[in-house]
């Protein structure tokens, strides 16, 4: 009898354009990277390569977030009739 090693399958998230960007994991990263610049500012002061990177990663994610597309009431109506297909004021009916 040999043993044979079975990969295990895995399944990939499902792209859905109406889905909502998730601003909480956004904002949790950017809490992190900026927690993170502070305690290495603090443990080796301004003049350190790592914190002058970690402080460059904060402004990254700033800059980034100030770029993020606010979402619109065609939107939101959007997602509402994708989460909601029965709804009646997503019903179009063709002519």
């Amino acid at each position: 009898m040999t043993n044979v090693a079975v990969a295990q399958r895995t399944t990939l998230p499902t792209f859905n354009p109406l889905a909502q960007p998730s601003t909480s994991t956004f904002d949790n990263r950017l809490k992190a990277a900026l927690e993170h610049a502070r305690r290495l500012t603090h443990m080796y002061g301004y003049q350190s390569a790592d914190v002058a990177i970690a402080w460059e990663t904060v402004e990254e994610l700033e800059t980034a977030k100030s770029h993020q597309p606010v979402p619109s009431c065609q939107y939101s109506f959007d997602y509402y009739c994708a989460e909601n297909p029965e709804a009646l004021e997503c019903r179009s009916y063709d002519c």
